[in-house]
């Protein structure tokens, strides 16, 4: 077995790979497209039989990493040359976003610091339905001031001024005040991620939110055929409102905190 980059040779087949399960790996299938010049790509292959993909992402404020692969020992090889090539994964706390069976794969080569579990909810064009009792408008480049501000009133951490340039956003305005948004995480042709959604504490539970978020998800289906947002298992009042415009939860995730050894 070999463990190689991400390369033109092996680009086809690794697509392949994680296409299979489009959902629980599209944080990948967006590391080797859309963010690929942020990322770095390791694929495990035997000949050219992909075996397992890992990745970091760069543009993050926090060292982190995402992994597809069936064997535990697969995973422990991509782990331990992913961290040999970018050494803040040996060094400082580290952050992945894992369906349950991965995070215990991790689990082996790494302390687990904290693992909340997280929903994956998706939407798909037969079955959502969405809000639309708020007029919400397309953001642009010319809004981003207006967004920044937003996001830290709302205290969204992972917030950054890139996400217009991956895909749609949109928001409400009132008095030519933005009070709500929702922004792209990524884009691909096989499946999108939406989030960045704030309203500000003043304008909650109008319905801004979920005009944005309606306004958004139709833009992602003229782009891919599948759509999906994170919510934290705890935060019940999200997930009902999400239910509401036609999204279901498909699987758990960990949002895992670890220290690799």
């Amino acid at each position: 077995m070999l463990i190689a980059a991400l390369d033109p040779d092996n680009q086809s087949a690794v697509l392949a790979y994680l296409r299979a399960t489009p959902y629980r790996n599209a944080l990948l299938l967006s590391n080797v497209t859309q963010l690929r010049a942020r990322c770095d790509v390791l694929v495990a292959l035997d000949g050219a039989r992909v075996l397992g993909v890992a990745s970091t992402y760069h543009d993050l404020p926090l060292p982190n990493l995402t992994f597809a692969a069936q064997h535990p020992d697969i995973v422990g090889m991509l782990l331990h040359e992913l961290a040999d090539r970018n050494p803040q994964l040996w060094f400082e706390p580290s952050y992945a976003l894992l369906p349950l069976d991965y995070r215990d794969h991790l689990g082996r080569y790494a302390s687990i610091l904290a693992a909340p579990i997280e929903y994956q909810m998706a939407a798909e064009p037969e079955t959502f339905h969405g809000f639309e009792g708020r007029p919400a408008h397309r953001l642009t480049n010319d809004d981003a001031p207006d967004m920044d501000a937003l996001a830290r009133v709302c205290e969204l951490t992972v917030w950054h001024r890139g996400a217009l340039a991956l895909g749609p956003a949109f928001g409400c305005f009132v008095d030519d005040r933005l009070v709500a948004m929702a922004a792209t995480h990524f884009a691909t042709v096989d499946v999108i991620e939406v989030g960045y959604v704030a309203t500000h504490p003043n304008y909650r539970r109008q319905g801004y939110a979920m005009a944005c978020l309606t306004a958004l998800t139709k833009a992602a289906f003229r782009l891919a055929p599948r759509v999906f947002l994170m919510v934290m298992a705890d935060n019940e009042p999200a997930q009902a409102t999400y239910k509401r415009l036609g999204f279901r939860a498909i699987e758990q995730f960990c949002l895992t905190r670890f220290v690799l050894q």
